[in-house]
């Protein structure tokens, strides 16, 4: 099986809610323009954590990035 092959199963596999959450990821993966930074630093790295820990404290708090677009 291509990687190809192993992405859309995986993506067949997904329930509607988590395809949600993929949407926006594989449109900036695809779309050229947009640019992913990887060097963070410090203080984006913890807000980044800080966020993910409050996501996982109360997930109900939080909106899709679909339902802001």
């Amino acid at each position: 099986m291509t990687l190809r092959q192993e992405i859309h199963a995986c993506i067949d596999d997904m329930p509607e809610s988590k395809l949600i959450a993929l949407k926006p990821l594989l449109f900036a993966l695809v779309d050229d323009s947009i640019v992913i930074e990887t060097d963070l630093t410090q203080e984006e790295r913890a807000r980044i954590a800080e966020g993910m820990a409050d996501y996982r404290k109360n997930p109900e708090n939080f909106v899709s990035l679909d339902k802001l677009q």
